[in-house]
């Protein structure tokens, strides 16, 4: 049903476009959705929520509505997980989704006190370390100063906060034997697996380690204490100078002005003694810091950067320290991104069900009464959810060998259950300690640093994920902890008794849940429930960690993803809003001007990027260059067994599951260093060849028709005439009079340059209904038919950043298909006439959009001269938009540099000259063309491809950016003249003043090689200019 409706909300998109404004006055360039598809998207809405809450659910919504404030909330009625499913298939623009969102999400944060009203231990009368005065805000080193209220909360150090004043009257000494609480409730069966109900892979376990690790680190000799800040600040990465476990932060950094840390480091020793998983992944947020402290000095957004940097100590170190602490705002904030769309949809089981949907916990939130909900306050973890993070029972099978290889070693063979407290903490205490104290030398998991390059090799880095990722974790629920963590386990429930938590009934009482009457209601398994009943007696007696541990645990459902017990998926929903959302650098100081633009923008993700907005897929492409496929599922879905992934998408029939690779990753192929230019060429040749077969199709191409066919056209006189007006048109449309100067200023790359070629492409060489002032009811504004082209070209020139290849070429075949339909049916109206529906829709089309029909000389003698060589449609079609599609980004970027190059200081005279060849008229086209070639060669953003292009001395073998479409010798002859006499026969042009007058750009060494990306205006990156402001006399 749903296929014959979208076809009509296509249908009615069109007419809604046809009808939108010519100009959008600097408003959103996407046109409104058409009634009917409106409609259609509502309808689809509605059936997708209808199965979200039904009749079923009224039991557990009256529940609610009955005992919120009351005895609590029933969780077995899972209302939790149908809010979350709600909002999750509601359109995400909803104002009820919205507000349902914004009072979810108040509430789970005030679910804990802010300040906390309690600690294990008197808070010490401590001042906090001083605040360096700068100009932007930062972390400090042991979390101090987050809170502007309580400079101290959360700071490494100090006391664990208690949640939940404990009343209960047991004494310690009459609870039973912790070791014996493990035999009977926890311990897992020797041989026996239980593979995680929801698929959630050991290497979302890996992450999760990560997270508790960056929260929790109890000091060895005060248990009260918490060595480490209660902030996702990645200090098992950064180091904190508290701990005795971490390596100071001074040990990271290389102080050589570029605020880079050393390769592969990390502070946090106790990853050496765990499965490799955890190292691996802070091992890439390592490299994550050093590539975006790389772009974020190379960009120099407010210029104030040297590089190379300076040769002064003090000026070296005052740029170390502004380019490290800004940098590590922006890979706590992606880290950050990793928990909250990944990790988090782990949790909810949005990935595995398919949803983009994630909770928007840094936004501001103003309540009904008008008062704007807390965020920012700051954050202090408590001992109660110390107890909860300890998930041992995930533990995979490889991960369980490990542990039984390394305490077996440890412990020198002694039986797991006869070990004791004092067996462990000896042992431990001795071996936890690196052999060097210096990080750059820490190794793990088998791993050896390169001796000269000090890195891990990459192919043995992500080995570990691969493995991790297909390795399924263990389910949670009672006897499933390996039983090497016996003595673990007793230390966790002899740590609660030290600390007087409360009871698992007083736990969920906090959290508004319905207290057990019974032990048969918290784990119906009479073999769990008759055992603790033996051990506790009464069920308010049960301790919180073994409460949480053997307590039933979730099947997967919509909404429920990591399966836990009942108690502890609920209360992590409330840490990981208050983790977030508590954080000044993760909500109010995580901004572009502390961030810098750039690195504000690299941490936005995307949800169409093939992972659902996977950050860690991110991470993972980006720092382990080539050793995933962009279309692997071990990459993009990293947190689920992809077997099970499969599964999923195949059930709920979704389309997309064609589109990835679901083997396991082998070790790439790597082109050995010294391989010779030809041959390189000829592999980005293959790889272009490739991007153009996914963009039009496997149909055969003909460049040769298509490049002669132009050709013949653009040489005719009228081709001057058009081009030169639409420059001029456009010159004068998009010009502003300066008030009180005789002067003119227009951006003349984004308002000029770019939609020159656009408009005449569109108009004369594909036919495509283009929505303009002489023609209001087109369907393509020029702007996005730019955008399109941009992208289009982007993907098939160039090797795209691997994080973005998904995305590029969702876009890229997007637009092919867009401006194939259209071509088509103008090919197909010519060949048939109005005897093919297709012929028929088109002058329909025509008809309600007005579209012009220049493009029918041109589109007629190539339809000719394709029948001659035995082409059809589908094929004259797919040349044509290989040909004309990436050449005309790239012409408009050439055209744009050599205007940049000769309003250049050092260029007067030649500007001069062109002014004076545009006074002379069209008769001095062939000498400005002459004058380009010459300049090309000066300006060193412009590639080799390009220079050999428009110099012709290049073949038509040549890789595919160089003789191509509006690239041709001849043809950038004949048109760049055009727009260079029209700009340059402006009165007096120059440089509009300031930034606003420099094309913005920056080079960068990739691969021994310069290359020039330009910063576009949402501070992007591309291979594009995007704006330059001139001025000229009116």
């Amino acid at each position: 049903m749903f296929g014959i409706l979208n076809a009509l909300s296509r249908a009615s998109n069109s007419i809604s476009a046809s009808l939108a404004p010519v100009d959008t006055e600097g408003g959103s360039l996407k046109p409104p959705p058409g009634i009917l598809a409106k409609t259609i998207t509502e309808i689809e809405g509605l059936v997708k929520t209808s199965t979200a809450i039904g009749p079923s659910d009224v039991p557990a919504i009256l529940d609610a509505v009955q005992n919120l404030n009351g005895p609590g909330i029933d969780d077995r009625l899972f209302l939790l997980e149908k809010l979350l499913t709600l909002m999750a298939r509601m359109p995400a623009d909803s104002a009820i989704n919205q507000r349902i969102q914004s009072f979810f999400i108040d509430t789970l944060y005030k679910d804990l006190p802010h300040p906390p009203s309690a600690y294990l231990a008197p808070f010490p009368q401590i001042t906090p370390d001083p605040y360096p005065k700068r100009s932007y805000h930062y972390r400090s080193t042991n979390g101090d100063n987050y809170s502007p209220a309580f400079p101290l909360l959360g700071r490494a150090g100090l006391p664990y906060s208690r949640s939940v004043p404990s009343a209960s009257q047991v004494p310690p000494s009459s609870l039973p034997d912790p070791g014996l609480v493990f035999d009977l409730l926890l311990a897992r069966p020797a041989g026996k697996f239980n593979a995680h109900p929801g698929g959630l892979s050991s290497l979302f376990f890996g992450m999760a380690n990560l997270v508790i690790h960056s929260i929790f680190d109890t000091n060895r000799t005060d248990w009260n204490i918490n060595d480490t800040s209660s902030y996702i600040d990645l200090s098992p990465l950064y180091g904190n100078g508290v701990s005795k476990m971490k390596a100071p932060p001074e040990a990271l950094r290389r102080f050589d002005g570029t605020g880079r840390l050393h390769e592969d480091v990390f502070g946090d020793a106790r990853l050496l003694f765990m499965p490799p998983t955890t190292a691996v992944l802070l091992v890439l947020l390592c490299r994550n810091h050093n590539y975006i402290a790389e772009k974020i000095l190379s960009i120099n957004e407010n210029g104030n950067f040297q590089n190379p940097p300076p040769q002064d100590e003090v000026a070296k170190r005052a740029q170390d320290d502004e380019i490290f602490e800004r940098t590590r705002l922006v890979n706590c904030g992606f880290f950050a991104r990793v928990v909250l769309y990944d990790y988090v949809g782990g949790i909810l089981g949005m990935t595995r069900d398919g949803s983009s949907f994630r909770l928007n916990l840094d936004e501001q939130i103003r309540r009904s009464d008008h008062e704007i909900a807390p965020v920012g306050q700051g954050n202090q973890i408590s001992a109660e959810f110390n107890i909860l993070y300890r998930w041992h029972a995930s533990t995979s099978a490889p991960d369980e060998q490990w542990l039984d290889y390394t305490f077996k070693n440890l412990l020198q063979g002694k039986p797991f259950n006869e070990v004791t407290v004092d067996d462990f903490t000896k042992a431990a205490t001795q071996a936890m300690r690196p052999n060097d104290p210096d990080p750059k030398k820490w190794e793990f998991g088998g791993l050896k640093r390169d001796p000269v390059t000090l890195r891990f090799d990459d192919a043995a880095l992500a080995q570990i994920l691969k493995d991790a990722t297909e390795a399924p974790a263990h389910a949670f629920g009672a006897r499933q902890i390996p039983q090497a963590l016996r003595v673990v386990e007793m230390m966790t429930i002899l740590q609660g008794r030290t600390w007087g938590v409360c009871t698992l009934n007083e736990f969920r009482s906090f959290f508004g849940l319905k207290p057990y009457t019974n032990f048969q209601e918290w784990n119906p398994d009479p073999a769990i429930y008759k055992a603790a009943e033996a051990l506790y007696g009464n069920i308010d007696r049960l301790e919180l960690h073994v409460g949480l541990q053997a307590e039933e645990s979730k099947a997967p459902m919509p909404g429920a993803g990591l399966c836990p017990s009942y108690t502890i998926s609920r209360a992590i929903l409330a840490d990981a809003v208050v983790l977030c959302r508590a954080d000044p650098y993760l909500s109010t100081e995580f901004t572009p001007y502390n961030c810098t633009a750039w690195g504000y923008q690299d941490c936005i993700l995307n949800p169409n990027d093939g992972s659902y907005g996977g950050a860690l897929t991110k991470l993972m492409l980006r720092n382990l260059p080539g050793q995933y496929k962009t279309d692997d599922a071990y990459v993009h879905f990293p947190f689920l067994v992809p077997k099970d992934v499969r599964k999923n998408m195949e059930l709920r029939k979704d389309p997309a599951v064609n589109k990835y690779d679901w083997k396991k990753p082998l070790t790439p192929s790597v082109v050995p260093p010294g391989t010779g230019i030809k041959t390189l060429k000829l592999i980005a040749l293959s790889a272009q060849s490739q991007r153009i077969m996914n963009l039009v199709g496997k149909v055969k191409i003909n460049r040769a028709l298509i490049n002669q066919q132009l050709s013949a056209y653009l040489s005719r006189p009228k081709t001057d005439d058009v081009f030169a007006e639409i420059t001029k048109s456009l010159i004068d449309d998009k010009s502003v009079v300066q008030p009180g100067f005789n002067s003119k200023q227009v951006d003349i790359v984004q308002a000029v340059i770019n939609l020159v070629p656009v408009h005449f492409v569109a108009n004369h060489i594909l036919g495509l209904p283009l929505k303009t002032t002489a023609n209001p009811n087109g369907v393509c504004r020029p702007e996005e038919l730019c955008a399109m082209f941009a992208n289009a070209a982007d993907y098939v020139l160039y090797d795209q950043d691997a994080p973005d290849e998904w995305y590029m070429r969702e876009q890229a075949v997007g637009c092919a298909n867009t401006v194939r339909r259209e071509v088509s049916a103008n090919l197909e109206r010519l060949a048939h006439g109005l005897w093919s529906i297709t012929g028929l829709v088109d002058t329909i089309t025509d008809i309600i959009c007005f579209k012009t029909n220049h493009s029918d000389v041109f589109l007629s003698t190539l339809l000719a001269a394709g029948k001659k060589e035995g082409m059809t449609i589908p094929e004259i079609t797919a040349s044509l938009l290989a040909v004309i599609i990436p050449s005309v980004p790239q012409f408009s970027a050439v055209v744009t540099q050599l205007v940049d190059f000769w309003l250049s200081k050092d260029q007067a005279s030649k500007k001069t000259d062109l002014a004076q060849m545009a006074a002379a008229g069209p008769g001095m086209n062939p000498q400005i063309a002459t004058y380009a070639k010459a300049a090309i060669n000066s300006i060193p953003t412009l590639t080799p491809a390009d220079a050999g292009a428009i110099n012709g001395s290049v073949s038509a073998s040549s890789p595919l950016n160089c003789v191509e479409g509006l690239m041709s010798e001849k043809t950038f002859d004949r048109l760049a003249p055009l727009i260079l006499r029209s700009i340059f026969g402006l009165h007096n042009i120059r440089r509009a003043p300031g930034q606003s007058g420099v094309l913005p750009m920056f080079t960068q060494t990739i691969l021994d090689q310069p290359q020039t990306f330009f910063i576009n205006n949402e501070s992007g990156l591309s291979p594009w200019p995007t704006r330059l402001m001139i001025q000229y006399d009116a």
